[in-house]
């Protein structure tokens, strides 16, 4: 970027006409009588270009005075930008009722992890970990920025890998062990499920007081039609067979989490829900980008200043030429 520090001394170039004016009168007024100008005709031919070539060249090296005076500039733009990003935990409910058809005819944990996807595909700078829980829970992926792996990790994810049962309370508080340490500004764990809590060690509510002292907002999702909905179930020698059961979400508990912390209790009842749960989160929970700029200059009038002294220097070897040739 280029740039004039001291634009006001391109007014000089206003005298550069004056300059000219006074010029010519002056040539006109300076009268050289000679007995004979067949020697001038026989040096410069009929062309009087040649004289004017002094005063050309010291037009031409003013100009480049005046421009370095205003002190033409090259600008780099250097930005800074900081990022205070956010830890992300997202805890999922793997547990056999996640096997129930009632999201766009497929199972709720294919949906969940679908449109997880998507959320992670959407965020930047922001560390994001993988919790899974069932009866126990673990730890599928820890907080990373390489969405690649993490990805990889939540594709992994399916039914029957943890023995079955609802330990919200494990999940929950694995997540946690995920952020506690964590150096973010802002911390939130999603927690996914479809159930109550039947398994596990800690309580829930207990979960969402801890998460509360450690200062990370956790927003629950309980997943699942409100009507019936269809549940496979193998029965040999039949293979698989449906049957209608009811969703039974502790809506109550999952609420008070989420108050307790800060956060908000969605019920998402279809797929679509489901993304726009997601898509609300996201919106609320976005990394604060800060991007401070500073211009360094640096000074380009040396430059014009030695061109002028050259031409300068030439215009004064010219003159002395030209007066030499003409005596």
């Amino acid at each position: 970027m280029n740039h004039l520090a001291n634009k006001c001394f391109l007014l000089l170039f206003l005298l550069i006409p004056l300059f000219v004016y006074l010029y010519i009168n002056k040539h006109k007024r300076a009268n050289i009588h000679f007995s004979d100008i067949s020697r001038i005709k026989n040096i410069y031919g009929h062309s009087s270009f040649i004289e004017y070539i002094p005063v050309i060249l010291r037009i031409i090296a003013l100009s480049l005075i005046i421009f370095a005076l205003a002190r033409p500039q090259h600008g780099r733009v250097y930005e800074k930008v900081t990022t205070k990003g956010i830890d992300i935990v997202l805890a999922l409910d793997i547990s056999g009722s996640m096997a129930a058809i009632d999201l766009k005819l497929t199972n709720r944990l294919t949906a969940a992890i679908n449109v997880a996807d998507e959320f992670i595909k959407g965020r930047k700078n922001d560390r994001i970990g993988l919790v899974v829980f069932a009866k126990y829970a673990y730890t599928q992926c820890p907080l990373t920025t390489n969405y690649s792996i993490l990805m990889q990790q939540l594709h992994r994810i399916h039914l029957g890998m943890i023995e079955d049962g609802t330990a919200i309370g494990l999940g929950l508080a694995n997540g946690l062990n995920s952020l506690k340490s964590s150096k973010a500004k802002s911390k939130i764990l999603i927690l996914l499920t479809d159930g109550r809590n039947n398994a596990g060690e800690i309580d829930p509510l207990t979960a969402g007081e801890i998460a509360s002292a450690l200062n990370i907002k956790v927003y629950t999702i309980g997943v699942g039609s409100r009507d019936e909905v269809l549940f496979p179930y193998k029965a040999p020698p039949f293979g698989t067979r449906y049957v209608k059961i009811k969703s039974e979400i502790d809506e109550e508990t999952l609420r008070k989490i989420a108050d307790e912390t800060g956060g908000m209790y969605f019920r998402a009842d279809n797929t679509e829900a489901l993304k726009s749960i997601y898509k609300k989160i996201d919106s609320m929970e976005r990394t604060k980008i800060i991007t401070k700029k500073r211009t360094v200059y640096k000074e380009l009038f040396s430059k014009y200043l030695i061109m002028a002294l050259l031409i300068l220097l030439t215009e004064f070897v010219m003159s002395k030429l030209i007066t030499n040739r003409i005596v």
